[in-house]
């Protein structure tokens, strides 16, 4: 019955809090893909050392496909496909008969359905703790921009590395808070419109204070006035957070308050007026939505469409899958020709460290090893006076709450827990000598094959690693400048929140790529021409929220520049693609306002990233 036991430890692995439904559409495709892959690993390596290793690549490289590597805003739940690529190790280095097999596999499945049925139906979780702390931890960081505005009235305007700071760091952080929000509402971990709407409601906010950052930058220091409203919508703001912190959306107060400061902003200049306004109207509409989504039953007929649902599988996933499971089978058979005892922590270690960049491979590495041997330390503590079975299973049972509880924190401490967790169950399952050491001989090996497979199965260069990400970007941007000028509905319509709200995933996830390279090699995320992209796209963004609050809108005009924004949205897209440089197209006759230098800025630095790193030659525009 022990690995029933750790199914049902993996299985709370991939608990991803949140609703009844979500939580156990994840839960449950974990419970079976794990049971069958564990008893058909068993039962492969049964015959024999070429079966168990055929057996360990086929499976582990299947379990990889399963994985995703998108950029998070944030770490999460553990992977069911990644988990069960653990299983297969576990299960090659238990092979048994087919009868045998069978009964592991059971043994999994008992186990991870009684995780199920605990989880969700005989002690569910019914706490909103999380969705509450999401939309305070938004809110708070929209009154730290806010607050941050209002101390750089007070400055000068010259002083460009405040504001540089301000339109960076300041603004970045919000909105990785509000994407993070969104990639959560996402995956249905919230289960209710509320929160959606909140996440919403904050990105309208954001515009705002973009466009009110732009004024105060371009027009000179704030009126007194202007800055009694500005201190009005902060204490407005820590209304909010105080009322979302207690678990409502809104109150009668926070609506009377609101109406009060869009009745003051009509005597306001035009445009600061209309940026308090929108920011009034949007904190008005949070009561808009109050009530969660009828919850749908978990057994009702679309079980099994909700348990295989399947999404897009990108090429790095199948990529991946085939450097991951050749490290893992070739660190497998090293191991085993070396007699090492335990040899499946190595491969384990191996399949846990890599990742598709090397230097986000590195990183993992670093996590690891302080982990493992800090958490060695706590192990050999424990196993210093020699407990019985009884005193190690009181002791496994805190380790695996903690493990538990630090999944979603950081992995070293993470690992702090799982290490002396595993040792002691290891010595419960197959009690060894020398724990400590063969931990520590398992690691070192595991860590060194998962770096050198990273370095020499299917290296990834630089800019293949970064250009999908940076022409993602590039096109979400100018996919919302074109959208602000095409806009005939006014601001904050839903299909321009779609397209600021892909801008902005774009350019953050262009940013954690780059810092991803950044621990690699240091060549390209450190480099002045990336970083030029970089900000030129944030500054795209910034410009559109400014425009769709302030703009002022002449259809032909504006249609003129959306096909612009479009062609050279296509333009830049192909030759990121290719790296070799080409004509842009040809810039209006009529000087443009600031949203048409801030793309004119974004074509120049993406040219200037691919000279100084592409294949092509050929100088601006042809020359």
């Amino acid at each position: 019955m022990a690995f029933s036991v750790v199914a049902a430890f993996w299985t709370s692995l991939c608990d991803p809090f949140g609703g009844a439904r979500s939580r156990f559409r994840v839960m449950a495709k974990f419970a079976i893909l794990g049971a069958i892959v564990f008893a058909l690993s068993s039962f492969g390596a049964h015959f024999g050392t070429v079966a168990a290793t055929a057996t360990l690549f086929t499976l582990v490289a299947l379990c990889c496909l399963g994985r995703s590597y998108a950029p998070a805003f944030g770490p999460g739940p553990a992977q069911g496909s990644f988990i069960s690529a653990i299983a297969v190790v576990i299960g090659v280095s238990t092979p048994r008969p087919f009868e045998g097999a069978l009964q592991l596999g059971g043994c999994f499945l008992l186990g991870s359905t009684a995780t199920i049925l605990i989880s969700t139906l005989i002690w569910p979780n019914h706490t909103n703790a999380p969705g509450r702390l999401l939309l305070v931890t938004i809110y708070s960081r929209l009154r730290t921009m806010l607050s941050a505005l209002i101390d750089l009235d007070r400055s000068p305007v010259a002083d460009s590395a405040a504001w540089l700071q301000y339109e960076t760091l300041t603004r970045r952080a919000v909105r990785i808070a509000i994407e993070r929000g969104r990639q959560i509402v996402a995956r249905r971990l919230l289960g209710s419109k509320p929160h959606g709407h909140a996440v919403d409601v904050a990105s309208r906010l954001l515009g705002n204070l973009i466009a009110l950052g732009h004024l105060r930058r371009s027009g000179g220091v704030f009126s007194e006035d202007n800055v009694t409203l500005l201190r009005d919508l902060d204490e407005l703001l820590r209304e909010v957070i105080d009322c979302l912190d207690s678990g409502a959306m809104t109150s009668a107060r926070i609506n009377e308050d609101a109406r009060s400061l869009h009745r003051a902003a009509e005597d306001q200049n035009r445009a600061f007026g209309r940026c308090i306004e929108g920011a009034a109207i949007a904190l008005m509409s949070l009561g808009g939505t109050t009530s969660p989504e009828q919850r749908q039953d978990v057994l009702s007929t679309g079980l099994l469409a909700t348990i295989f649902e399947r999404p897009a599988m990108p090429s790095v996933v199948w990529h991946q899958a085939l450097r991951v499971a050749t490290a893992v089978t070739a660190c497998h058979l090293v191991e085993g020709w070396l007699g090492v005892t335990l040899s499946y922590w190595g491969t384990i270690a191996t399949l846990v460290v890599m990742q598709p960049a090397l230097g986000t491979t590195w990183a993992r590495v670093l996590e690891r090893a302080t982990g493992t041997l800090l958490g060695g330390l706590v192990a050999a503590g424990l196993l210093m006076n020699s407990p019985g079975d009884v005193a190690m299973a009181l002791a496994i049972v805190p380790l695996a709450a903690a493990v538990i509880a630090l999944r979603t924190v950081n992995y070293a401490l993470f690992t702090i827990f799982l290490t002396p967790m595993f040792m002691l169950l290891s010595d419960l399952i197959r009690p060894a000598d020398d724990l400590i050491f063969l931990r520590a001989v398992n690691e070192s090996l595991g860590a060194l094959f998962g770096v050198v497979a990273s370095i020499l199965i299917f290296p990834t260069k630089d800019r293949v690693a970064i250009s999908d990400t940076l022409r993602t970007a590039v096109s979400a941007n100018l996919s919302f400048a074109s959208s602000v000028r095409r806009s005939r509905h006014g601001p904050h319509s839903a299909e321009l929140a779609k397209a600021q709200a892909d801008a902005g995933v774009g350019s953050s996830r262009a940013e954690v790529a780059a810092m991803g390279l950044s621990l690699g090699n240091g060549a390209i995320a450190s480099s002045d021409a990336l970083n030029s992209v970089l900000l030129a796209l944030r500054n795209v963004c910034g410009a559109s929220a400014v425009f769709e609050t302030l703009g002022d809108h002449d259809p032909q005009v504006d249609t003129q520049r959306a096909d612009y924004y479009e062609a050279m949205s296509s333009v830049l897209e192909m030759q990121l693609r290719t790296w070799t440089l080409g004509d842009l197209p040809m810039p209006f006759p009529k000087s443009g306002d600031e949203l048409d230098q801030a793309v004119a800025d974004l074509a120049l630095t993406v040219q200037a990233f691919i000279r100084a790193y592409g294949r092509g030659g050929r100088g601006y525009g042809g020359q």
